[in-house]
């Protein structure tokens, strides 16, 4: 099989495994598997500086987009144990986008260079994968009104995948990113 196509099915199956524990609150586990996931992807690149800068990256966007929910009340959390600063988002969240992150040299390595397909891709998948969260297992909830904390996590996720996805180019470039339409 080919290994990107099995990073994005690994990557599936973490996601849906940390949002079952975080949503029975075992917040702690759920960080655990984010870090392994982390770790092997981490071990099984080529390019593992890459991987590193962007899954540092991305958890400093998620302690925004997350934190700025929380802070917002927009979004709450089901596990909020451990939380690494007090009214942050939860480690399992972070986790989650450290993860994500380390998916884009790989499977998702299109979206390199091309921040507005990774904005639209972003405003779309971000909030449907809180859902989803949401709606299978209690993970995260929506306090009224819903659309607020939809808008919050649809802008978020658009300028978060942006950003991502011209750092990608960047980090694999060499060079600056040349950016795509």
């Amino acid at each position: 099989m080919n290994t990107r196509v099995l990073t994005f099915i690994a990557y599936q199956a973490l996601w849906f495994a940390v949002v079952v524990a975080a949503g029975h609150d075992r917040g702690w586990l759920a960080c655990a598997a984010c870090l392994a996931f982390v770790l092997w992807q981490s071990i099984a690149s080529a390019e593992r500086a890459v991987v590193w800068r962007l899954a540092v990256l991305a958890v400093l966007l998620g302690m925004l987009v997350d934190g700025g929910a929380t802070a917002a009340g927009v979004v709450r959390y089901a596990a909020k144990d451990p939380m690494p600063f007090p009214g942050g988002p939860p480690c399992w969240i972070l986790g989650l986008w450290a993860s994500f992150a380390v998916t884009l040299p790989g499977p998702m390595r299109w979206l390199s260079g091309r921040p507005v397909a990774a904005a639209l891709l972003g405003a779309i998948g971000g909030p449907l994968s809180y859902v989803g969260a949401q709606r299978g297992w209690s993970a995260v909830t929506f306090p009224a009104p819903v659309w607020q904390g939809y808008a919050w996590l649809a802008v978020s996720w658009a300028v978060a995948m942006a950003v991502l996805a011209v750092a990608l180019a960047h980090l694999t470039s060499g060079r600056a990113a040349t950016v795509k339409r």
